[in-house]
């Protein structure tokens, strides 16, 4: 069977939820499965030797750029969050203690997060917050506070977050399609392609 394509993301990046609203339909064209990694984006940038000032300029730029590419595929969005960026690290914890149970489980939840904070603006950061996504996923409240604590689940954030690094990964989503790395959302397309012609 063929390797699934990696899929490296994080809850603050725009681009990183329209790839999650995406990929799967990609991977299944061509028979793949996809690893859901999260990672978190900040600490990956704060460990690139090289980073340079972000322009502000560029920042309005993909601001409204994230806004078009959200709309042209059909993906409610709002421009900026309240608050943006946030503190993802509760649901990046309780994603990987998901997926450690049950990967499906652990998409969904991720899913629905990417859509409460980017589809309809609202914070993701506290307990209380997360709160209706659990009930509607099935996941007892319990979980959120076992994750906060789980080891494994902090360890797995350390070493994807490393593990992109290594790759030279900058932003998500990052895509790994056999060894070859597709950055953004936008190109989606492009392992489509890439896909086919590589069968």
């Amino acid at each position: 069977m063929p390797a699934p394509i990696v899929f490296y993301w994080d809850f603050t990046s725009p681009y990183a939820y329209i790839g999650a609203n995406g990929i799967e339909a990609v991977a299944q064209k061509h028979g793949r499965g996809v690893d859901w990694r999260a990672l978190s984006l900040g600490h990956l940038w704060k460990a690139m030797p090289d980073r340079v000032p972000f322009p502000k300029s560029k920042m309005e730029y993909m601001a409204h750029d994230w806004e078009r590419s959200a709309q042209l595929h059909d993906l409610p969005i709002v421009k900026y969050p309240d608050p943006f960026p946030t503190d993802a690290k509760l649901p990046r914890l309780l994603f990987w203690r998901l997926k450690a149970q049950d990967q499906g489980k652990a998409i969904a939840f991720a899913r629905a997060v990417f859509g409460q904070y980017w589809g309809a603006g609202k914070d993701i950061a506290k307990p209380e917050q997360l709160a209706g996504i659990l009930k509607t996923q099935g996941i007892p409240e319990a979980e959120l506070a076992a994750a906060a604590e789980d080891a494994a689940a902090r360890q797995a954030v350390i070493d994807t977050t490393a593990e992109a690094g290594k790759l030279n990964a900058f932003g998500t989503p990052t895509f790994v399609v056999d060894g070859e790395m597709f950055w953004g959302s936008d190109r989606l397309d492009h392992i489509d392609r890439w896909l086919a012609r590589h069968k």
